[in-house]
Order: C-alpha cells, then structure tokens, then sequence
C-alpha cells in the first residue's frame, strides 16, 4: 500500500515565512490588532506606560477592576472626527447598527448632541462615563458579551478540538479541517508485540493503517448564548495486512496484501450553550448528535475471500444514533489561555449489522500563548478511554484477524501535542495545525499502535 501524504504546506508554510504586520499597535486587552481608528482608545499612566486599545470595550474591560489612582489619564476616539478625547467626558452610544471591533457595539462622541444625532441616525441608546462602567459591571453584559471577547490567537483551541468557543448573536463561522492519522504495528493491552504472537491465534496479522479524514462544518448563532454546529467528514482508510498461508506442501507462506474503505463519514449536529462569562472565564455546554451516514458494509478482496467484509476498524461510520454531552471552561489572562474539555459519547441501540461501539469519554487540556498579535502556539495533553463493542457482525470471523474481535477494541489512550493558530483578514481567517503522538496506550486486547496523527483546518468567521 502507497502511505497517504498529508500536506498541510500551505499552513506549514505561512507558520515560518509569513510576514506579520509589526506597525499597529497590539490591543493592550486582547492582543488583537488596534486596526480601526474610530474606535481606538489609549490608557496612559503616573510612569508614563501606554496601553493601546482597539475598542472602547476592551480599555473598559481592562481599566474596571485596576485601581483608578494609577492612570493619570484615559483617552477614547470620537468617532466622527477621529480626533482622541477624554474619556470620562465622553458619551457613548450603544447600537447594533454601529458594530465596534469586539462585539459591544460602543461608538464615542466629544458632546452629547453629537451622540444624540448619531442615536438618531442609528438607533440605540446614550451612556455617560459612569453609566458606561455600571452597565460592564452588571450581570447582563457578562452573560452575553463577555463569552465573545477575543483574546487574540491563544483563544482558539488546537485544530484538533472542536466546540471550543461560542458566537456572538448572528455569527456564521465555515471550516474546512483535515486530519491524517497512523497506526502501526500491534500491542496487547500495553506491550508491543510480534506478528509471530498474533499467529499463535489468527491467520492475519495487521501491518499498518492510515486514515485521512476532511470535514465540512459550519457553526452559527442564533443567540448570543446558542452556537450551533453541523459537521460531515469523506474519509479514506487504509490497511496492510500479512496472511500466514499453508500451503498443500505442508508449506507455510507469508501473503501481504492491503484492503481499503471509502465515502462520507457519519453527520454531527450540535448545539453550545453559554453558562458563565465574566472576561476572563467561560463556561459552556457541548451536546451534540452523530446521525449514521457512514456506511458499515465495506467490503475489498482478500487472498481469503474476492468480497471480504471489512472489519469494525474499517468501517466508515459506527451505524448507531450516537450522543455526546460535556462541557468547555476557558481562562484567559494576558497572553495565555487555559482551556479544559470534557466530552462523553454513548452509542444508542445496535446497528442493522448487529452491534454498537463501546461509550466514549474523554479529556482535553491545552494551554495556548500569543506569540504575536497574529500567531499563538498551543500545547495539548488528551486521554480517553473506550469500552469494547457489544455484540458482533455475524459475517466477520473472529478467527480471522484480530481486528474481527470485537473484545479487542476499546482501552485507553493518553496523548500530547503541539500546534499553531494564525490569524488573518483582522481576525476573520485562522489558520491551524497540529502534531498529535500518543504517551501512553492500552488496548483492551490486541490492536493496532497508535503512532502519530495530524490536524490541519481552515476557519473563516463570516459575520
């Protein structure tokens, strides 16, 4: 079998020769470019430290729980004339019909008549500086704005995690991830093992395995605590195999040979539900729904058999309703982000071949760093464990191979990673990748090594 290659060049490529825009200003708050004139603000204090901001809401955000003695002075943008004003003498209108960069939709203004013509033209409502602070401090703003600061790249999650952060209301997020994974050899529970131990039972031995996945998603908000998600993978998986063969000689004879599967994966539907919020933490609810697309009768020639049914491992779906529930907590502070997931997936029922995947949970922590205002890198540590499958495919011979066994599946896996997220079009485009390899692994019986996978993904946030 001709390995898959997995080329993500493009992402690899950018990591190392792109050029990062070094002339703005890194907003102070969130790290993100201060691009947008009319919304700037600027902090300066007693020893003459400058802080730069993007938006009104980030300098707010910064300045609320500071004590007030250290700056000897705060400055917003007036946003008709662009001109730096007080801001404790400015007034701010808030309208969604005049978006700032991070989801407050502030706009400042030097007189109040001006903030009263521009109401007038856009709707919304008038706050002084001291209306300003009280609506951050109160309950509502941290349950809904909060949740969609942005802390620069650090923010998002490595390319392998999924449903790590909300939308505000009305976001459209598409993605287009890939990933490659490799298995090679085999163990029993911990303990690498020969393809003369395999053998001793079966009368093929599993060699090595490639899977390369792409999927399409796309999230979207229709509130500012609700993102839903809808994601389908088109998979390939590929396995060498060596036969033990006895021949009429009495003879023994070693046959390789490889078998493969194709097509779509099984559909996800999810929903997140925004909990807590108060800036620097976040605290959501992941559920989600696997609908069986994936097609569980693949089928390839064997020197066996011309039209062998493909084993479990091969399949392109599990052929079970399938649910998940967990949930995500995020910390931000400065240049770092802290993420914690915990998802469990149970398989409902057994499918039209006669048997249903063992419960899923798993663990995922990461720690992401900005290394600039565009590019963070992030290091990952996942454990999971999985339990055997419940009963069988009456047309597999667990006598066989190994992978036709259905108590050899399921175990536990620990593993680290370390990957990459850009930013681009202001924030708008992510790029990510990220290189996965196994700590420790233990398979309920024997199964294939787990050697080392590849995530890579595109996000563009359309709205």
């Amino acid at each position: 079998m001709k390995k898959l290659h997995y080329i993500p060049i493009f992402i690899v490529s950018l990591n190392f020769f792109l050029v990062i825009g070094q002339n703005n200003h890194r907003c102070t708050a969130c790290g993100m470019d201060v691009n947008k004139t009319q919304f700037k603000a600027r902090t300066e204090k007693a020893n003459g430290k400058v802080g730069h901001f993007g938006s009104v809401e980030c300098m707010v955000n910064f300045v609320q729980n500071k004590d007030a003695a250290q700056f000897s002075a705060l400055f917003v943008t007036d946003y008709n004339t662009e001109a730096e004003i007080d801001a404790q003498k400015a007034y701010y209108l808030r309208s969604e019909k005049l978006p700032s960069p991070m989801g407050a939709n502030l706009t400042a203004y030097a007189t109040k008549k001006a903030a009263q013509e521009s109401k007038k033209a856009h709707g919304g409502y008038i706050m002084d500086w001291k209306a300003l602070n009280e609506f951050f401090a109160s309950p509502s703003y941290s349950q809904t704005e909060h949740v969609h600061h942005n802390h620069g790249p650090s923010s998002y999650a490595p390319s392998g995690i999924m449903g790590d952060h909300l939308h505000p209301k009305g976001g459209v997020m598409i993605s287009l991830r890939s990933m490659y994974m490799s298995m090679d050899g085999n163990r029993m529970g911990s303990t690498k093992i020969q393809d003369q131990d395999i053998f001793q039972n079966f009368m093929v031995a599993p060699q090595q395995m490639d899977m390369e996945m792409f999927m399409l998603g796309m999230m979207y908000a229709p509130s500012n605590k609700v993102t839903l998600m809808l994601m389908q993978n088109l998979v390939r998986k590929d396995m060498d195999l060596t036969a033990r063969m006895m021949m009429d000689n009495g003879m023994t004879m070693m046959n390789d040979f490889s078998t493969a599967s194709s097509g779509l994966g099984d559909l996800k539907l999810g929903v997140l539900y925004g909990v807590v919020s108060d800036g620097k933490n976040s605290l959501h609810l992941n559920s989600k729904v696997s609908i069986p697309l994936g097609k569980i009768d693949r089928r390839d020639a064997t020197p066996m058999m011309a039209d062998a049914k493909l084993p479990y491992a091969m399949q392109l779906g599990t052929g079970t309703l399938d649910l998940t529930f967990g949930t995500t907590y995020k910390y931000n502070f400065s240049n770092f982000t802290l993420g914690v997931q915990q998802l469990n997936t149970f398989g409902t029922g057994r499918n039209s071949e006669g048997y249903r995947f063992g419960n899923i949970h798993e663990l995922h922590s990461w720690l992401g760093y900005n290394i600039s205002n565009k590019v963070g890198v992030n290091l990952r540590l996942s454990g999971s464990t999985q339990g055997e499958i419940s009963g069988m495919d009456a047309e597999l011979n667990p006598m066989m191979v190994p992978t036709a066994v259905t108590g050899n599946y399921g175990g536990e896996l620990v593993s680290g990673g370390v990957g990459s997220n850009i930013l681009l079009a202001k924030g708008k485009l992510i790029l990510g990748i990220e290189f996965n390899a196994p700590l420790y692994q233990n398979y309920n019986g024997i199964f294939m090594n787990s050697d080392y996978s590849l995530n890579a993904g595109i996000r563009y946030n359309v709205l």
